[in-house]
């Protein structure tokens, strides 16, 4: 058992990974670091949250399961299942370079940044009623 009360480290993390993919599409960054940024970003906000609810720091980076393990508490984050596999592909994608390399543009950035900010949004709301 891990104390409940370090879910609070864990999105002081995350809003480090959002600050920076924020800093880095507005300087022009590269996507693919943006986009890795993105999907630590709602890691650690998942990560915080089972951490708070379960007193368990779940290991492992698949967006998907993280949410999967939420719904046995929470099933208002099915919600956002579909938005956590389309930032999921840029866990490993973005890391190693690849035999063909991820394309990626602003707009898809621009909807990366929109998940973390709507997923967060949500867990600040969930957090309120339970903390």
């Amino acid at each position: 058992m891990v104390d409940s009360v370090r879910y609070k480290d864990w999105f002081s993390a995350g809003h480090k990974d959002l600050k920076s993919a924020r800093i880095l599409l507005d300087h022009d960054g590269d996507y693919t670091i943006i986009a890795f940024h993105c999907q630590q970003a709602i890691e650690k906000y998942l990560k915080g949250y089972l951490l708070l609810e379960t007193h368990e720091l779940e290991k492992g980076h698949s967006l998907i399961l993280l949410i999967k393990k939420i719904q046995v508490f929470d099933s208002g984050i099915q919600q956002f299942m579909k938005d956590c596999a389309f930032v999921n592909q840029f866990y490993i994608e973005t890391r190693y370079p690849a035999d063909a390399p991820l394309e990626l543009d602003q707009n898809e950035m621009k909807e990366c940044l929109s998940i973390v900010n709507q997923i967060l949004i949500y867990l600040n709301q969930r957090l309120q009623e339970t903390t």
